[in-house]
């Protein structure tokens, strides 16, 4: 088994999320922040296309490339960590015949998959590679035509279903690619932003990226409530309850790197053993303690 007897796909529960809040949230699709200022009024906030508005916070969750953490943490260093790793995601129509399971390939440096999507009739396919020669490589991440012909060349020559798969890569609407990087901030907020998910503390692959997002939304709203308008006390009780939390994520995916692309032929050997062992027992409840160690290594508030 590959993937998770039980699993959100991260289009669902976007989706989950919207349904549940679209009567009382006002959604502005398709457009960006591109400037704030804070006073004793709050924060005013100029989009791409809509009208400028003023809102008493601003909480930042725009990802790895957040424009919220460029504009109100413009003063710190490039907090954004690369770890040598590239990785990219699309759906591909099912047929490969896979429920509930997954296949990969891997050569050095380079590792190809597919798993099934539970509740739809796809599949999604999962790249990731190392840097060639250790060197970053420069990207527009807005440019889809150039990610994809990276992704084509780093993958070229290697064999399995991987041409199957990137022939069907331009006809993805859900393409992803982008580096594996992690996002490290002595602070969390600025004045009345604040910053929540990978905006603030992107892990990579293995960290728990998306749950400690979601817990940390749960957290933030439950201190916000809990602190009766002093927004200052509720994000300093976020940062002190999620620190901890999220470093334990982090640490473990920068880990990630030689399980998800090994550099050797040796270490494909050794991944794949460990694989080879997961009907047995012992080796089962080993997987259930990696899996979710990081994931539960907090006790949650109840907030009324």
């Amino acid at each position: 088994i590959f993937a998770g007897d039980v699993e959100i796909l991260r289009g669902d529960l976007g989706r989950i999320l919207y349904e549940a809040t679209r009567d009382s949230t006002e959604y502005l699709f398709g457009d960006s922040i591109t400037g704030l200022h804070q006073d004793a009024g709050g924060v005013h906030v100029t989009f791409c296309r809509a009208a400028p508005q003023t809102f008493d916070l601003v909480i930042g969750a725009d990802g790895l490339h957040s424009a919220v953490r460029e504009l109100a943490f413009g003063d710190h260093r490039d907090p954004v960590h690369d770890l040598g790793l590239y990785v990219s995601i699309f759906g591909v129509p099912d047929r490969y015949g896979l429920d509930h399971e997954g296949l990969l390939y891997s050569v050095p440096g380079r590792t190809a998959a597919i798993f099934s999507a539970p509740g739809t009739d796809g599949t999604v396919a999962q790249f990731f590679f190392t840097a060639p020669d250790g060197k970053a490589i420069e990207y527009d991440y807005h440019d889809t035509a150039q990610q994809q012909k990276i992704l084509a060349g780093a993958f070229e020559g290697v064999g399995w279903h991987v041409p199957d798969l990137l022939g069907q890569m331009p006809a993805a609407t859900d393409f992803y690619f982008d580096s594996v990087s992690q996002v490290r901030l002595d602070r969390w907020s600025s004045g009345r932003v604040a910053l929540v998910g990978d905006a603030g503390y992107a892990a990579g692959p293995g960290g728990n990226g998306t749950g400690t997002a979601v817990v940390a939304a749960y957290v933030l709203a439950g201190e916000l409530a809990a602190a009766g308008g002093d927004y200052r006390a509720a994000f300093t009780r976020y940062e002190h309850l999620l620190r901890g939390y999220v470093a334990r994520g982090q640490k473990q995916a920068r880990g990630g790197r030689d399980f998800l692309a090994p550099a050797t032929e040796k270490k494909i050997r050794q991944r794949d053993r460990f694989f080879r062992m997961l009907p047995y027992l012992p080796a089962k409840a080993l997987i259930r303690y990696l899996s979710t160690r990081t994931a539960t290594a907090i006790k949650l508030p109840e907030y009324l």
